[in-house]
């Protein structure tokens, strides 16, 4: 660097601006930038020091962000001389400070250093708007103030550094919405396979502690996180039903589900955006396994990208450790056991050594990211829970008709059970009906005929006595489908289909802690409902009914039940249909809740019928008042 005691003469001033430019422009890093520019603000100025101040985004205060031998300062905009300068967008310039009463002269006293002459330029971005400024203190050499010449230098150099910092900020909002964008896509893929947004942050994180072990750079470990959450995109064109199919897959479904691979690779794979070229590759490997035998194009070795190893191992670890529609989490030891297994087979063996040796690091991640369970779609052990299989009042597309899930094995009502649980299916085997209605019963029929060569224990259907003489007598009665009571299950002396009949108001117990008590509703047919009881916590489903007179008695009476599931068929329009079929209108509901005292009740609304649901879902807000209601949904969890 020039001596700046001495003034530069117009070859040296030349030489010292290409000199700065060339250093800012080949370096990426925004402090590094700061630094170089306000070195070239000092030395084009002849000062001894000088600082960048920036305006904060809110606009309320102004920091140094490099400021030459003092530590960083912030103060509220308009303050000192720097501050007058911003907020009056004009350029001071002073002999004294001390002779300035907006100088604090305090900074001087705590620091020992004697601050003289000072020369403050405003910075200005594209729009004119004020976003920090340059101060340049202490001039130089014989002349110990600063003047003109210095004032047009430091604009010079407040310019430069204006565009640049104005760039740097805008190509850093691109990398940052470009990992947004990346995360984002990640977390749609896995949404869609009814995974958590907690799985992508956690193979994120797990992928980075494995890169930085592995010894990639600072650079490609921070690609690689951002990158690695975009493994599954591809799952956005495998349809639901294999998607979200609760059992293994049979080898056309499987097919089609790892082709999620190659479109996840064809979605992205022409960016040239680094980070964009980092998800082509691991959508495209994550599946390659170390021996060969992996998909889709059977690399081995370190042929696979190592974006693609590192991500494999992150991934399975994870999934593994996670409840998944078609299973539950694995014990730590089970995994553990796993990864051993298929080192130098499924896994690289240098990362799984890597694995083990970041273990504690992993598990924090984990911890710190672990799932939400209210979005999680599973059951809980620890809490009292229930899954919606069909909300709806008639079967149309992709509009699920009434069934709800008590657990693995126990259902109420059967309106849509085959698309709901695929060939978890055959592991029903208790169904609670609340009256014969098709729309209530009709997948009896379809398990039954499914999975009867695999089901190994019967199918136990209870209901009131009226409900279970109409099944005999006008669904399972070898006319409209077999009559399963009759028919044996294959090796096996009993029969695929058990009736049981139910009292009003008696206590059926389920399972540990969990009870079923049938209660009388208003309907066509001889109906009820049920008090689900978990532990001490209750939730009513009543499905079709006219009259809530009994329902409003129950609900006064057991305080421990929290929550109700109703009905709400039609819109007010056709309030006459619904009064002949026995079913509500959102005018007939709220007018005969308005009765109720309680107001700590959930009212979660169930069997609309699809054709309405928009306009049902308006009114339903307009008339409920103060009471805190939910439209259910095919496949929402309800905890209580």
């Amino acid at each position: 660097m020039k001596d700046i005691s001495k003034s530069l003469s117009a070859n040296e001033l030349l030489e010292l601006l290409f000199k700065y430019i060339t250093d800012i422009s080949s370096s990426k890093d925004y402090d590094e930038i700061l630094e170089l520019l306000a070195n070239m603000g000092r030395a084009l100025t002849n000062a001894d020091r000088c600082s960048m101040w920036m305006v904060s985004a809110d606009k309320q205060e102004i920091s140094t962000k490099i400021a030459h031998g003092i530590e960083q300062i912030t103060i509220s905009m308009g303050s000192g001389i720097v501050g007058s300068a911003i907020e009056n967008r004009t350029k001071i310039i002073i002999d004294d400070v001390y002779r300035d009463n907006r100088f604090n002269i305090e900074i001087d006293k705590q620091s020992g250093y004697r601050t003289k002459s000072m020369l403050v330029v405003p910075m200005y971005d594209n729009n004119n708007n004020v976003i920090g400024a340059f101060q340049a203190i202490n001039r130089q050499g014989e002349q110990d103030y600063f003047d003109k010449r210095d004032i047009e230098r430091l604009t010079l150099a407040s310019t430069y550094a204006a565009e640049t910092i104005v760039a740097l900020k805008l190509e850093q909002e691109i990398i940052d919405t470009q990992k947004e964008v990346v995360f984002t896509m990640g977390a749609i893929g896995e949404s869609r396979s009814k995974e958590t947004g907690n799985h992508v942050r956690r193979v994120a994180e797990y992928s980075k502690i494995l890169a930085d072990a592995y010894g990639l750079s600072k650079e490609e470990s921070e690609i690689l996180k951002y990158a690695s959450p975009m493994h599954d995109i591809g799952k956005v064109a495998i349809p639901d039903k294999i998607l979200n199919k609760p059992s293994y897959l049979n080898q056309y479904e499987r097919k089609i589900m790892d082709s999620h691979t190659e479109f996840g690779y064809e979605m992205v794979k022409n960016s040239n955006r680094p980070l964009l070229q980092a998800a082509a590759i691991v959508a495209h490997e994550h599946h390659e396994k170390w021996d060969g035998s992996g998909y889709p194009q059977g690399l081995s070795g370190e042929d696979i990208h190592i974006y693609g190893r590192i991500t494999a191992l992150a991934d399975v670890f994870d999934a593994l450790g996670s409840d998944r529609v078609y299973k539950k989490a694995w014990r730590d030891e089970e995994i553990f056991e796993l990864i051993k297994k298929e080192r130098g087979k499924h896994f690289d063996p240098q990362l799984v050594d890597i694995f083990f040796e970041n273990k504690d690091r992993i598990f924090q991640v984990r911890k710190k990211f672990e799932d939400r369970y209210d979005e999680l779609n599973c059951f809980r052990s620890d809490k009292n829970s229930i899954k919606i299989l069909g909300a709806y009042g008639t079967k149309a597309s992709g509009y699920g008709t009434s069934s709800i899930a008590l657990d693995n094995s126990v259902t109420i009502d059967a309106g849509n059970l085959l698309d709901a649980l695929g060939d978890s299916s055959i592991d029903i085997e208790h169904i609670w009906l609340t009256h014969s209605h098709l729309d209530h019963i009709v997948d009896i029929a379809y398990i039954l005929d499914n999975y009867f060569i695999q089901r190994k224990k019967k199918l136990y259907i209870y209901g009131l006595p009226e409900t279970i003489q109409a099944l005999k007598e006008n669904f399972l009665n070898d006319t409209l489908w077999p009559d399963f009571s009759k028919i044996a299950l294959t090796d096996s002396k009993d029969m695929a289909v058990e009736y049981r009949e139910i009292e009003i108001a008696a206590r059926y117990e389920i399972g540990e802690n969990k009870y079923l008590e049938p209660f009388g509703t208003d309907h066509t047919v001889a109906s009820c409902g049920y008090i689900y009881t978990q532990q001490k916590s209750a939730i009513m489903i009543a499905t079709d009914t006219y009259s809530l007179e009994n329902i409003i008695l129950l609900l006064q009476e057991r305080n421990n039940i929290k929550s109700l599931i109703i009905e709400c068929s039609f819109p007010n329009s056709m309030e006459l249909l619904a009064k002949e079929s026995k079913h509500l209108t959102p005018s007939l509901l709220f007018d005969q809740l308005k009765s109720l005292k309680r107001r700590d009740i959930k009212i979660y609304i169930n069997h609309i019928k699809p054709i309405y649901i928009d306009l049902i879902s308006l009114e339903i807000a307009e008339y409920k008042g103060d009471f805190d209601v939910k439209i259910l949904k095919d496949e929402d969890f309800l905890y209580f």
